[in-house]
Order: structure tokens, then sequence, then C-alpha cells
């Protein structure tokens, strides 16, 4: 099948774009200029420069294609610098689906995240579900994942708390109970490639967890152990980093924003059986894995 990527370059895009491939797919990547040089293998995809936010390139990318994997989205926001969750979320999803429509392409896969719901808290889900409506609105045949944190080398995630747990005080908000489900990535990525030809996950709504519920403070400390180190740690209330987070996340080194706060406070977890039985996957384990994607463990000295 003829498949265009968007967010080819990303974490979970490099995996998905070389799978693609590895599946007999003919693959095409819509890739900002300036990350073209991310691609190790560009002669593997046929590569049209330019930005979701161009509907002009949008409408050249879709040109000819049978099948769309939309993966573009933002953890956090650089207001600066116009990175938004309206922009690259709202605006980008409707570019390139719109462009889609007009150019007959049927098939239709979003990446999403768990947590998605009409009115929710943090602007991060909520620009999500708009994300979601977009594409439900399209009459294309759309499939949507919703991922809880997924895990593997390369990861944002644990790097960040690695850098945490060595170098400063991690405050841990109402506790750090907080729940969280990491999937792995070879999972993830499994799902997303089979489904784009898989008829009985069209028109569904996927939601994707691992094996295993974990506390963000167990996280730390199974991170921590690693590293063979004590995390200092701070326990604070979610009323007091409200207000100190709003008023200071303005300054781009502060090194949390609102919205991130907010998704801190909720549990991100799932029930997995309809992933796991619509594409008969084994879930990689969450712990076991983890020394392998944290690497090694004189970072302590760094």
């Amino acid at each position: 099948m003829k498949v265009l990527l968007t967010g080819g370059t990303g974490f979970v895009g490099t995996a998905i774009r070389k799978q693609l491939v590895e599946g007999g797919h003919d693959v095409r990547l819509l890739v900002r200029p300036k990350s073209i040089h991310k691609l190790d293998d560009a002669d593997r995809y046929d590569v049209v420069a330019g930005d979701v936010l161009d509907s002009h390139a949008c409408l050249r990318a879709v040109e000819g294609m049978e099948a769309l994997v939309h993966l573009v989205g933002i953890r956090r926001e650089y207001p600066q610098m116009g990175t938004t969750y309206e922009s690259l979320h709202t605006e980008a999803t409707f570019n390139i689906f719109d462009a889609a429509k007009r150019a007959g392409v049927r098939r239709a896969i979003l990446m999403s995240g768990l947590g998605t719901r009409e009115n929710a808290a943090s602007r991060y889900h909520s620009t999500k579900w708009e994300m979601e409506e977009i594409v439900r609105g399209t009459g294309m045949r759309w499939t949507i994942f919703r991922p809880s944190i997924i895990f593997g080398r390369g990861d944002e995630f644990h790097p960040l708390l690695a850098d945490l747990v060595l170098r400063t005080v991690v405050p841990l908000v109402d506790g750090g109970k907080a729940l969280l489900q990491p999937v792995a990535l070879e999972n993830v990525v499994e799902a997303m490639t089979r489904s784009i030809t898989m008829p009985e996950t069209q028109g569904r709504i996927i939601e994707v967890g691992g094996p295993e519920r974990v506390s963000f403070v167990d996280v730390l400390g199974f991170v921590a152990r690693h590293y063979e180190v004590w995390p200092n740690s701070i326990k604070v209330s979610s009323r007091v980093m409200k207000p100190m987070v709003k008023m200071l996340q303005r300054f781009q080194s502060f090194p949390l924003t609102y919205d991130e706060l907010l998704m801190m406070i909720e549990d991100n977890i799932c029930d997995t059986e309809d992933f796991t039985s619509t594409f008969g996957i084994t879930l990689k384990p969450y712990r076991e894995n983890l020394p392998q994607i944290l690497g090694a463990k004189d970072l302590v000295t760094a």
C-alpha cells in the first residue's frame, strides 16, 4: 500500500517508518526541511520536504497515497517559538486530513494519547480530542490509537527522569501516586503498522498500555536504584504547585508546564484486553526491560 507518514523522524515515527518498509509498503514521508538530516535511510522513502502547517505542502504529500499515518504531536509547548498544542495538534491535523480527503485517501491511522477525552483538564488532552474529532469527521476508514507512556531506547521520558534523579530535587506532586501503564515501543509499532491492512480495526479507538501499572514515585525509585543513588525528593501538594507553575512556566528553563502538571496528577491507565486480543500481542514487561533503556550506570558520575 502507498502510505504517507507524518512525524516520521521522531521516536515512534522512526520505528514505524522502518516497519512499514519492511512490511512491503511504499512509504512517503512529509518532513520539515530542517529535520531531513535525521533520516539515516532516506533512500528507502519518497521524501517530501514540507510542514504540516503548510496546506500546500500537505496537498503535495498526499497526492497518489492510499493511506495516511499521522503521528505529529508534542508533549510540551514552546509558545515563544510558536509551538503550541493548537498549532501542532489541531491545526496540523486539520491541514493533513483535509488534504488527504481532497486527494481521495481512504485509510487513516492516528496516534492520539491515553487520557484524551472531551472537556479534559489539560489542553494537551483537549487538543488531542480535537484531533480525533477531525479524523472522525472525515468519512475515511480511520483507526485511533491512544497509548500511555511509550518506553524504549531513545525515548524522552526516561532520560528526563534520570537527569532529575542524578542532578536535582524531584517534586513528588501529591506524593507521586498517579499511576502510569508504560507500553513498549515494539508493541505500539507492531499494532499501528498491522492495523493499516486490518479492516476489523476500522472505526475503532484502541487504548494502549503495558502489562504493569506503576506509580510515578515507583518509577522514580526504579531509576534511582538502577544508578545506585537515593533520589532527593520532596512531597508537594498540587494545590501549592498549580499557582506556582502557572506563574513560572513562561520561563523556558523552568522544567514543568501547567499542562504537564495536570497530566502528572491523574492516572494514565487502561484495560489492555481490546489491544492484545485484536492484535494477538504479548505485552513486553516494563520493569525487567528498564535497565536496557537507562543504559550505563556510570552516568551517576557525569
